[in-house]
């Protein structure tokens, strides 16, 4: 081969390379299904976990970034501009920004405000927070910076008239809005209540108008640390892609419906999302109490659903309440069926007809009575107990988390809150390694494993 073919060869694999990275940089932010698709920018932060130090944040987008304005904002929410203490700005796409730990940060807990806006037209607007945290590294205590960002929006996929988003947040989602701003920035869609992590929504395109089959749509989520973001998305679906399969989760939208998954997975979800939204509620210095009810010492009511406690001006649980919820969450319960272990070891059945609260309990569970002939820790070490198995007690109720794990909203001194027995704040409800030696009477395990 003379050397006039090989490089001519050689332009080739390059071009070819060119192309292929600018189509998977493409692909990573449009995901499938579009003829075209035009995303908000895109924000990151590197945080060095090990000390405390220097921030960089990265706003990066295909069509060129046109401003970047950041604030700090006060306890009043007030918002001050601030001016980066180094940029780089040479790559259009890309633009690159240093959180000072010594001259902006100064080893405290700081609120940000973030607008990037596109060559187009697209914004993100999001607010997040840098937090100071500590932890052993080979017993010395290591300060470091934690980012509590609002909630992301990953993985766009279009295929008939869905459009699938992946919303993430550790914390889990409080909500997500989706309006058409081809129709005067109408909600169209509210999904509430996202666990933790990462959770599909599905968007019926049938309801929004598309000009010039270019649909527009801005998405507004928050986290329960009320750390919230707006997004704009312009894009044309594919018509010969292959239609989406519409999640199968129990997520709410404006028309009210709802699909719940009836089994242990979706059980131990819910319990992991109560848990999740009293850990961050605890946080922001909004406090979960426990009560037995108005005739308890605190004279504090209880609620029937998760949905309607969080609506309540007082946040309160117990733990049967707990368990309650998230067998409603799950579909298995309506909103005033309840059980509860007992002061005789037995497990009373409330509300109006108590064999409907039983025979639905047995239509979906098997009840083994223990008789409390054995302790948790007994039947843990004999492998008797499930993950997502309900336990009853002497006045009890709780749930096995697994591990020797358990969830659990009892007054468990020291170990999921804090106070008296007449004034007891709750900072998780589990899963936790707690010590339960009280006998056990009943085991209810769900019959759907999956």
């Amino acid at each position: 081969m003379n050397r006039k073919n090989k490089s001519k060869i050689i332009m080739i694999i390059t071009a070819s390379l060119i192309f292929i990275g600018s189509a998977f940089q493409y692909s990573n932010a449009a995901s499938v299904g579009f003829l075209g698709f035009n995303n908000a920018p895109r924000k990151y932060l590197t945080i060095d976990k090990e000390k405390l130090a220097d921030i960089t944040i990265s706003m990066e987008d295909n069509n060129e970034i046109s401003s970047v304005q950041l604030y700090t904002v006060n306890a009043k929410g007030e918002k001050k501009k601030i001016n980066f203490s180094s940029s780089n700005t040479n790559d259009s796409k890309k633009h690159i920004y240093t959180l000072s730990h010594s001259k902006l940060l100064k080893g405290k807990e700081k609120q940000f405000y973030v607008e990037v806006k596109d060559g187009t037209g697209n914004i993100q607007k999001s607010y997040f927070k840098i937090s100071v945290k500590s932890k052993k590294v080979n017993g010395k205590t290591v300060k470091y910076y934690a980012l509590n960002d609002a909630p992301r929006m990953i993985h766009p996929v279009a295929g008939g008239n869905v459009l699938s988003l992946g919303i993430k947040d550790n914390a889990g989602t409080k909500y997500v809005k989706v309006q058409d701003m081809n129709n005067g920035n109408k909600e169209i869609h509210k999904f509430t209540e996202l666990g933790a992590g990462e959770q599909k929504i599905d968007i019926d395109l049938t309801k929004f108008k598309a000009n010039n089959e270019v649909y527009k749509l801005k998405i507004i989520t928050e986290d329960y640390s009320s750390q919230k973001a707006v997004r704009t998305i312009y894009f044309k679906v594919d018509p010969n892609a292959p239609a989406q399969k519409p999640a199968n989760t129990d997520k709410k939208n404006n028309s009210g419906k709802v699909t719940k998954d009836k089994n242990v997975t979706s059980f131990i979800a819910a319990l992991e999302k109560i848990s999740q939204r009293v850990q961050s509620d605890y946080k922001a210095r909004r406090y979960w109490k426990y009560t037995n009810g108005v005739h308890s010492e605190n004279k504090l009511p209880f609620k029937k659903t998760f949905q309607s406690a969080l609506n309540s001006k007082v946040l309160t649980t117990n733990c049967a309440d707990y368990v309650m919820w998230a067998l409603h969450d799950c579909g298995i319960f309506t909103a005033n069926q309840k059980f509860y272990g007992n002061n005789s070891g037995g497990i009373t059945y409330k509300k109006n007809s108590q064999t409907k609260v039983k025979s639905t309990l047995k239509k979906y569970a098997t009840l083994t009575r223990i008789g409390g002939a054995k302790r948790p820790k007994t039947l843990v070490k004999e492998g008797k107990l499930k993950k997502g198995d309900i336990l009853t007690y002497k006045g009890h109720t709780n749930v096995y988390a697994g591990n020797g794990k358990w969830y659990d909203a009892g007054r468990r001194m020291g170990q999921n809150g804090k106070g008296t027995r007449s004034n007891y704040t709750f900072t998780t409800l589990g899963p936790l390694k707690i010590t339960y030696n009280q006998p056990v009477y009943y085991v209810i395990r769900l019959k759907d494993r999956s």
